[in-house]
C-alpha cells in the first residue's frame, strides 16, 4: 500500500465493527473518495484515514457526520503493526500502555515512540530577545523646554513589496446580512462562496485608480515592535496567559523510571478545606494511601490478582475528567468506579505543601474565564463547552466531592525521594506550570522580567512625573491602560504623547498600470496556523534541545513542570515573521482545493498588491536625540544601513509587513529617500534636506546589545524560514506530540 502522509484517526459513532467490505463502501459511496486508503487502526472501531493532500483531508472532515464518524482528535495514526499475540513488557504495568484505551475518559494520546528530534529553528517566525538590562532616560515634555538640544522634521519613504502585500483594512463574512456592507455571495473571478467564509481586502482611495492605502497606525505599530527589539526596550502588550500539562500524557515505557504514575486512596482522615480564594474553600488531600506499584491494566476482566480495572461494579469511587465525573469537553466516556486486587494499601504518605500549593494553583488555573484553561481561547470554547458552565462545575467539585474517603486517585511518584510529586482525581489529571507568561515565581516580585514598567519609571518627581522612561515609551508615550505601563506618572503625567507620528502610505501608480499589473487575482489563502505561547517549544527558550536537560532525559524547558523538579524557562522575547524563500519560487500561501475553499477557518484574499509595487509615506518628529532619530532609521530601513550595522548576508535584509506574513507574504523594503531638519534660526521655520543620510546616520545611531540578534532576523531569504511545523500533516500533532514526549523524557534521570 503506498505511503500517504496526511492522515486523522477517526471512531465510529453507532460503536459497531467495520469489516474490509464496509471500508470499501465508506471511501467510494459514503465518503465518495476512492483515493483514500483507510487502515483498521483497533477492532474496526477506530479507523486511520490516509490522503495524499492536506487538501483532502479537510474534504473528509466535512463529511465525517454524514458517514457517522467522528474525529479523534490527536489521535495516533501510526500504520498498526500486525497483532502480537505475546504481550509486551509495558502492557502489564500499573498506569498502563497508551493502548490502555482511555481508562480515564481523557482525550486519546498515543504512544508517540519516535526519539528524532525535530529542528525547532524550522518555522515561519523567530524571536529577539530582551536584554539582561533596560535602558532609560529623563522624559521629554511637550512644553518646548527641550527643542534647542533636540531635532525636529520629517522623513520621506518609499515601501517597495517583495512579496504579495495585504495590509487588511476590511474583513467581511460570507452571508452577514448585518454588516455595513455585506460580502455578496459570488464573486467574478472566483464563483459561488461558502457561507461564513472570510474575504479581507485591503483600503483604496477613492481618487483617480484608487491607490492602495496602507494606514498610518499600522506603519506606525511596525516601527514600535522595531524599535522595541532594536534599542531593547521592555515588551508593553503581552497578555497573561497560565497554562497546564498533563503528567500522564505518556506512560513510561522504558525501566527505572524516577517518576511513576500510581494508584492512591483518599483515607478517612486525609482531606483539609482550605482556601481558595478570600471567599471560597476547597478539599485538598494532606495525606494518602498508595496501592502496589505492579497492578496491571485488567481491560478485559481477565485477570485475577495483581490488576486494576475501570468501571467493575465492586469498585472503589472513582472520578473521570475534568468535570470529576460530568462532562465537560471529554471525547470519551467517563468511568465512575476503579477495582483494584490487592486494594490494600503499602503505605501512607503525606502530601508535601509545595504539592498542596501546586494542586491549588491548578484549580486556580481551571477556573480562571479570563487568562486560564478554560478561557476563549480554548478550542473547545464555546462550541464544545461553556467556559461558565466548566468553571462552574470545577468549581462545585472542588469544594464538595472530589477526594471523599474511600476514593480511588491518581499521583506522580518520585521512586528515589519517596514522596509525590503531584496528585489528580483522574488519570489524565492536569497540572498547572509553575510559571505563568507574565509571572515568575522565582523573582523577587513575582513579575517576569521586561513585562512591566521599569522601577526608574514609576518612581515620580514632586508633580507626579516619571523621572524616567524607557527608550521607546520615551518615543510614544504611554496611555497607562494595560499591564505594561501601569504605575507610570499620576494627575497629569498618567498619559504622554509620542514624539513621532506617521501619515497612511499611498500606492504609487502609473498613468498606464492596469487592475491586472497591480493586483493579484482572488487568492484563497491557506489557513493560518494559531501559534500561542503555550507552544514552549518556540515560546521559551530552549538552550538544551536537542540534547537532554542536566537533571533528567526531557529537552524542553517549559513554564516548569513541578515544584524543585526543574527550571522555569524564559520568554524568547519579540515574535517576527521571517522572509521565506519558497515565496519567490511559488506560492507557498495558496490552496485553491474545494476543501479550503469551504473552510471558514481559512481567508479569500482580494486586492494583494503584486511584488514590485511601490508605496510612499512620511514620517513626522518633534524634538527627538540625533541618536533617537538615527535609531528610527535604522529600524524602518535595515537593508539601506547594513554597513553601519555590519550586516554580511548576501541576499539583504528586509521587513514583514501585513496578512499572512508566516505564508510568505508581507516581505517588504522600506527606504529613507530624505530627511529634513527643522531650521528654526531665521524669520521663517524651513525644512533642510540633509546632504548624505547614510553618513548622517553612521554619525549618530549608536550600537545596542540586541542589535545583531534584530538585524539577522530580518535576513531576506531567511534560511530558517519554513512553513509551521506538522507531524502527519497536522500542526497540533507536531506540537502535542512534542509535549507528551516532554511528558515521559521529565520522568528518567540523564544518563551520564
Amino acid at each position: 500500500m503506498p505511503e500517504k502522509p496526511y492522515r486523522i484517526r477517526v471512531r465510529v459513532l453507532d460503536g459497531k465493527p467495520r469489516d474490509r467490505e464496509a471500508l470499501n463502501k465508506l471511501k467510494s459511496n459514503q465518503l465518495g473518495m476512492p483515493h483514500l486508503n483507510i487502515i483498521n487502526a483497533k477492532d474496526g472501531i477506530e479507523l486511520i484515514i490516509c490522503a495524499e493532500k492536506e487538501t483532502h483531508l479537510a474534504q473528509v472532515r466535512e463529511k465525517l457526520r454524514a458517514a457517522g464518524l467522528e474525529e479523534i482528535e490527536g489521535g495516533d495514526t501510526t500504520i498498526p503493526a500486525p497483532a502480537s499475540t505475546t504481550p509486551t513488557p509495558q502492557s502489564t504495568r500499573q498506569g498502563g500502555p497508551q493502548q490502555r484505551n482511555q481508562a480515564q475518559g481523557g482525550r486519546q494520546l498515543p504512544d508517540r515512540g519516535s526519539q528524532e528530534q525535530p529542528d525547532l529553528r524550522k518555522k515561519p517566525y523567530g524571536f529577539v530577545s530582551l536584554p539582561d538590562d533596560f535602558k532609560s532616560a529623563a522624559p521629554v515634555w511637550h512644553d518646548g523646554t527641550s527643542s534647542k538640544e533636540h531635532l525636529s522634521g520629517e522623513i520621506r519613504f518609499e515601501l517597495e513589496t517583495l512579496t504579495p502585500l495585504l495590509v487588511g483594512w476590511e474583513r467581511g463574512i460570507v452571508g452577514d446580512s448585518e454588516a455595513e456592507w455585506p460580502v455578496p455571495n459570488s464573486l467574478d473571478g472566483v464563483g459561488q462562496l461558502t457561507a461564513k467564509k472570510s474575504v479581507l481586502c485591503p483600503l483604496r482611495a477613492p481618487w483617480g485608480k484608487r491607490p492602495v492605502v496602507i494606514p498610518g497606525d499600522s506603519l506606525k505599530g511596525l516601527l514600535r515592535h522595531e524599535l522595541g527589539a532594536l534599542l531593547g526596550a521592555p515588551m508593553e502588550r503581552v497578555a497573561e496567559r497560565s497554562y497546564s500539562y498533563r503528567p500522564n500524557a505518556l506512560f513510561p515505557n522504558q525501566p527505572n523510571p524516577r517518576l511513576i504514575p500510581r494508584i492512591a486512596r483518599v483515607p478517612k482522615d486525609g482531606v483539609e478545606m482550605k482556601a481558595l480564594d478570600e471567599r471560597t474553600q476547597v478539599r485538598v488531600p494532606t495525606k494518602l494511601e498508595l496501592l502496589p506499584t505492579n497492578l496491571r491494566y485488567d481491560k478485559r476482566f481477565e485477570q485475577n490478582a495483581n490488576y486494576y480495572r475501570f468501571d467493575d461494579p465492586n469498585g472503589a469511587p472513582y472520578r473521570g475528567g475534568l468535570g470529576a465525573g460530568e462532562r465537560l469537553n471529554s471525547k470519551r466516556n467517563l468511568h465512575k468506579k476503579l477495582a483494584a486486587n490487592p486494594d490494600t494499601a503499602t503505605e501512607t504518605v503525606e502530601v508535601p505543601n509545595v504539592v498542596q500549593e501546586g494542586y491549588l494553583a491548578t484549580l486556580r488555573h481551571l477556573i480562571d474565564l479570563n487568562h486560564g484553561h478554560f478561557s476563549a481561547r480554548h478550542p473547545d470554547v464555546p462550541s464544545v463547552v461553556d467556559g461558565e458552565a466548566a468553571r462552574k462545575r470545577i468549581l462545585e467539585a472542588a469544594e464538595k466531592e472530589v477526594f471523599q474517603p474511600g476514593d480511588m486517585i491518581w499521583v506522580e511518584w518520585d521512586t528515589e525521594k519517596k514522596q509525590i510529586v503531584s496528585f489528580g482525581w483522574h488519570y489524565y489529571y492536569r497540572w498547572a506550570y509553575v510559571d505563568t507568561v507574565r509571572r515568575d515565581a522565582d523573582a523577587p516580585n513575582g513579575q517576569r522580567h521586561g513585562l512591566f514598567p521599569l522601577d526608574k519609571e514609576r518612581q515620580k518627581d514632586s508633580d507626579g512625573a516619571p523621572t524616567e522612561l524607557s527608550c521607546v515609551r520615551r518615543l510614544f508615550g504611554y496611555t497607562g491602560d494595560n499591564e505594561g505601563s501601569q504605575g507610570i506618572g499620576m494627575g497629569d503625567y498618567s498619559q504622554l504623547m509620542g514624539r513621532v507620528s506617521i501619515n497612511a502610505a499611498l500606492e504609487v501608480v502609473g498613468d498606464d498600470e492596469s487592475d491586472e499589473q497591480r493586483f493579484l487575482p482572488p487568492t484563497f489563502l491557506k489557513e493560518l496556523g494559531m501559534p500561542r505561547p503555550s507552544a514552549v517549544e518556540f515560546y521559551l527558550k530552549q538552550p538544551y534541545h536537542p540534547n537532554p536537560r542536566p537533571w533528567d532525559q526531557a529537552t524542553l524547558v517549559t513554564y516548569g513542570d513541578a515544584a524543585g523538579y526543574d527550571e522555569p524557562g524564559e520568554l524568547a522575547g519579540r515574535k517576527f515573521y521571517l522572509d521565506r524563500p519558497d515565496a519567490y519560487t511559488g506560492e507557498p500561501w495558496k490552496d485553491d482545493s474545494p476543501g479550503n475553499r469551504a473552510n471558514e477557518r481559512s481567508t479569500l484574499a482580494l486586492e494583494a498588491s503584486k511584488p514590485g509595487r511601490r508605496f510612499r509615506f512620511t514620517l513626522r518628529f518633534r524634538d527627538l536625540d540625533p541618536a533617537e532619530l538615527a535609531a528610527v532609521l535604522v529600524a524602518l530601513s535595515p537593508n539601506q544601513f547594513k554597513d553601519i550595522l555590519g550586516g554580511t548576508h548576501p541576499d539583504g535584509y528586509c521587513t514583514k509587513l501585513g496578512y499572512a506574513r508566516p505564508l510568505g507574504w508581507g516581505s517588504v523594503r522600506i527606504e529613507a529617500k530624505q530627511l529634513l531638519l527643522l531650521d528654526e534660526v531665521g524669520d521663517t521655520p524651513t525644512l533642510k534636506p540633509e546632504a548624505d543620510l547614510v553618513a548622517w546616520v553612521r554619525q549618530h545611531y549608536q550600537r545596542t546589545a540586541t542589535q545583531n540578534e534584530w538585524l539577522a532576523i530580518h535576513r531576506h531569504k531567511h534560511p530558517d524560514a519554513a512553513d509551521y511545523p506538522r507531524q502527519n500533516g497536522q500542526i497540533y500533532t507536531f506540537h502535542t506530540n512534542l509535549r507528551a514526549q516532554h511528558s515521559r523524557k521529565r520522568r528518567y534521570r540523564r544518563e551520564e
